[in-house]
C-alpha cells in the first residue's frame, strides 16, 4: 500500500504534540483506508491525548474488530472501560444510597464479571505478546483491585506483573510511580512487634517502616529524573521528611519550584510543604502546633472554652517541642473527669512559672470593657496624689491567649523610676468546684482587681508590695512579696513599698534599682522578674505542698497526687523552651 502524503503530516504533528492536528490527518489517511487497523489505532491515540476518552473507546473497538489479537488494543480497551465505568466516590455514594439490596448486589455482580474479563483480556494480550509491558502493568493494577473497589499492596502475583513490566521497560515514569507509592502504602503498615531500628515515628504520630520508605524514596528519585515536571520532587521531598532528612527534603522542595513558573499556582502549596521541613522538622511542629491552636475559641473565654484552651495551649507547645500529636493531646484531654482536671491544673502550674513574654503595646484604654476602665480611673487619681506618673496604658498581647481576655494595664513610675505600679481588673465568669480550682491557681476570681508596687534591684532583689489575694503562691527568698489588706489606700500601700525598698538598698549599700521609665524598659523587668519566678518555681519542682493544700483544700487528697505525677510528665515539654528573662 503506498503512503498517504498526509501521513507524513501526521507524524509531523505528533512529535510536536499538536493533536488536534494529528487527528485531522489521520481521518483523512483513515478516509482512503478504512479497513487498517494500525490508522484506527494511531486515531486513538490522538483520541486519548485530546482527553475524549468516549470517542478513544469507540476508535478501539473498531481496531479490534479489524484486528482482535491487536494486543496493544486489548490492553487500551480495559484501561478505556475501567476508567469509563469506575465513578469517583462522591457520586458513587450517591448512587448506593438510592439502590435497593437487590440493586446492589447485581451492580456488584456485573462488577465481578466486568473484572474476570478484563483479567481474561490481558491475559490474553500477554499471550499474544510476552514482551507487552503495557499489558504486565495494566493487569498488575487490576489484580491488585478487589470487586469490592478495595486495594491491596500485597499481591505476589501484581508484584511480579509490576517488576516484569519495569523489567521490560525501565523508563517508563508511570510503572515507577505505582511501585513507590505501593513502597509507600506497605511504609504505614508497621506489625506490633517491629523494633525500634525498623521504623520512623513522623511527629503525627504516624509509623513508617524504614526499609519502605526507601524504597520508594528511589523510585521516585528515578521518577524525578525522567519526568519534567515538579511533582516527583515533591513525593521524593515528603518521602525524606518522614525519614528526617530534613535538610535533603529542602532540596527536593527547591528542585521542584525550580521546575515551577514564578506565576504556577502550586508554588504557595509547595512553600507551604516546604516549610514543614525548614529548622530540621520544626516547621511541621509549628505547623501541627498552629492547627491544634487553631481550635481555641477567639474572644473573651468562658471557663469551659478556658480548660479546653489551656489543653490545647498545652499540647501546642509540646509538639513543637517534639512530641507526636497523639502523645501531647493524650496527655492532657483525658476521658477521666479526674485525671483531665489534674491535668488541666497541672498546666496552669506550669503557666506560673513558664509565663509567656507579656509583649506590651500601648493601648487606647477605650477598647476596653467598662469595669476595667473605672477601676484604672480610680487608681490613677490616688497614685497621681502620691506622686506617680502614667506611663502608659498596654496590653500583654504575649498573654493574651492564656489568659483567654483582653486585660487592661495601666503602668505608672515614681520621678526615678525605680519603683512602678500597674493596675489592673479581671471579671472571669463564675463556674463550679473544677473551674474554681482553676481560678485559684491563676489567682482569678469574680471581679479580681490589683494594685501592686514592683521593684527590682540589680543584685537580683525583687521586692513587690500588692493587695492580699486568693493566689496561693509565694516564692520564698526569690521574691519579696509582702500583701496588704485590701482596705489599705493607695497612699499607705505605696508609702509601704517605700519603705522596704529603702531598708533593702541600706542593708545592700551597692545594689541599686532597675529603672523603668517607659514601656521597653517595663517590658524588661518583667522578663527579668519571670525568670526569677521562674527559677524558684524548677527549684521546688513547681508546687509546694502547702500551695497544693491551701489551693485544694478539701480535696487535696482527691487530686494532689494525680497533679503531681501530671507535673513530672509535662514540665518537660516546658522546661527547654523557657521564655529568657
Amino acid at each position: 500500500m503506498p503512503q498517504h502524503p498526509q501521513f507524513e503530516s501526521f507524524k509531523l504533528a505528533w512529535r510536536e504534540r499538536d493533536y488536534a492536528l494529528a487527528l485531522t490527518h489521520i481521518d483523512a489517511v483513515i478516509a482512503a483506508h478504512p479497513q487498517v487497523a494500525s490508522l484506527r489505532w494511531y486515531r486513538a491515540n490522538c483520541l486519548e491525548k485530546l482527553e475524549r476518552y468516549r470517542d478513544a473507546l469507540l476508535t478501539v473497538d473498531t481496531v479490534l474488530s479489524l484486528q482482535p489479537d491487536h494486543a496493544p488494543a486489548l490492553v487500551r480497551q480495559v484501561a478505556l472501560e475501567w476508567s469509563r465505568d469506575t465513578p469517583d466516590e462522591e457520586s458513587e455514594d450517591a448512587q448506593d444510597e438510592d439502590l435497593t439490596p437487590a440493586q446492589t448486589a447485581e451492580r456488584e455482580r456485573q462488577h465481578a464479571e466486568q473484572r474476570r474479563r478484563h483479567v481474561a483480556q490481558l491475559q490474553r494480550a500477554l499471550a499474544i505478546d510476552p514482551s507487552l509491558a503495557d499489558a504486565c502493568f495494566a493487569l498488575s493494577q487490576l489484580l491488585r483491585q478487589s470487586v469490592g473497589g478495595e486495594w491491596t499492596a500485597s499481591d505476589p502475583q501484581a508484584d511480579a506483573l509490576l517488576e516484569r513490566a519495569i523489567t521490560l521497560e525501565p523508563d517508563r515514569v508511570e510503572f515507577r510511580a505505582a511501585q513507590a507509592e505501593i513502597h509507600e502504602f506497605r511504609a504505614m503498615q508497621v506489625p506490633d512487634d517491629a523494633p525500634d531500628h525498623a521504623f520512623v515515628t513522623a511527629f503525627t504520630g504516624m509509623k513508617y517502616l524504614r526499609a519502605e520508605l526507601e524504597a520508594a524514596l528511589r523510585e521516585f528519585t528515578r521518577c524525578a529524573q525522567l519526568d519534567a515536571t515538579h511533582r516527583y520532587h515533591l513525593k521524593a521531598a515528603k518521602v525524606l521528611h518522614n525519614l528526617g532528612r530534613f535538610d535533603d527534603a529542602l532540596a527536593q522542595y527547591d528542585l521542584a519550584l525550580a521546575r515551577l513558573p514564578a506565576d504556577a499556582p502550586q508554588r504557595p502549596y509547595v512553600l507551604e510543604a516546604r516549610a514543614r521541613s525548614e529548622n530540621n522538622g520544626a516547621g511541621e511542629r509549628d505547623q501541627m502546633a498552629s492547627l491544634l491552636e487553631s481550635f481555641i475559641a477567639a474572644g473573651d473565654r468562658n471557663q469551659d472554652d478556658d480548660t479546653v484552651a489551656t489543653a490545647l495551649l498545652g499540647a501546642a507547645r509540646a509538639v513543637r517541642k517534639g512530641k507526636t500529636v497523639s502523645e501531647a493531646v493524650a496527655a492532657r484531654l483525658s476521658e477521666s473527669p479526674d485525671d483531665l482536671t489534674a491535668a488541666n491544673i497541672a498546666e496552669q502550674i506550669l503557666n506560673v512559672a513558664y509565663e509567656d513574654a507579656p509583649g506590651l503595646v500601648a493601648v487606647d484604654s477605650a477598647t476596653f470593657p467598662a469595669f476595667q476602665r473605672n477601676y484604672a480611673a480610680r487608681q490613677r487619681k490616688a497614685l497621681a496624689a502620691a506622686g506617680f506618673r502614667h506611663l502608659a496604658d498596654a496590653e500583654a498581647v504575649g498573654m493574651t491567649r492564656t489568659l483567654g481576655q483582653r486585660t487592661l494595664l495601666r503602668f505608672y513610675a515614681d520621678e526615678s523610676g525605680a519603683t512602678t505600679v500597674d493596675t489592673f481588673a479581671l471579671k472571669p465568669k463564675w463556674p463550679g468546684f473544677v473551674a474554681f480550682l482553676l481560678l485559684a491557681v491563676t489567682g482569678k476570681w469574680k471581679t479580681h482587681t490589683m494594685t501592686e508596687c514592683t521593684t527590682l534591684i540589680e543584685d537580683g532583689g525583687f521586692l513587690m508590695t500588692q493587695y492580699e489575694n486568693l493566689s496561693p503562691f509565694g516564692y520564698g527568698d526569690a521574691v519579696d512579696i509582702e500583701r496588704l489588706p485590701r482596705s489599705t489606700t493607695v497612699a499607705a500601700l505605696v508609702a509601704r513599698h517605700r519603705q522596704r525598698v529603702a531598708s533593702y538598698l541600706q542593708a545592700h549599700p551597692q545594689a541599686r534599682a532597675l529603672p523603668a521609665t517607659d514601656l521597653a524598659g517595663i517590658e524588661a523587668n518583667i522578663r527579668r522578674g519571670q525568670a526569677i519566678k521562674r527559677a524558684y518555681r524548677q527549684s521546688i519542682g513547681y508546687v509546694s505542698d502547702g500551695e497544693l493544700r491551701g489551693m485544694l483544700g478539701g480535696h487535696y487528697d482527691r487530686f494532689a497526687e494525680k497533679i503531681r505525677r501530671k507535673l513530672v510528665e509535662l514540665a518537660p515539654d516546658r522546661e527547654e523552651s523557657a521564655v529568657n528573662g
